[in-house]
């Protein structure tokens, strides 16, 4: 799915690393993640660049996803909020750092069950 995400936005975009198949609702949140990161980028940064990088670690799927935009992402805004909400709904937690003029980052932590 994020392949096909990649390929219908319109920047350069790599993707990094590959896990195996999660319960569903693990994989729909990390694909939000990577959704809303990259409709940030497109609409928001300026980007030319973004890189998603997925890992599975410690019981958790990470999905990373960073660009080379303007930064200034406000993570209280609603579309980022909205997006650790659904995060922190499955016992996950969403990281933004975006300093002016350094990119953003946005990664997203969601455990992977039992």
């Amino acid at each position: 799915a994020l392949q096909s995400l990649a390929s219908r936005t319109p920047l350069n975009v790599t993707l990094n690393g590959e896990v195996d198949r999660l319960p569903p609702e693990v994989e729909a949140a990390g694909y939000y993640v990577a959704c809303e990161a990259l409709a940030n980028a497109v609409k928001h940064a300026d980007a030319s660049r973004v890189t998603i990088s997925l890992e599975q670690t410690d019981g958790r799927l990470v999905v990373e996803v960073e660009d080379d935009g303007r930064g200034g992402a406000d993570p209280t805004g609603d579309g980022l909020r909205g997006l650790a909400d659904r995060v922190e709904a499955y016992g996950g937690r969403l990281v933004v750092s975006s300093a002016p003029g350094g990119g953003t980052r946005i990664r997203g932590e969601v455990p992977c069950g039992s």
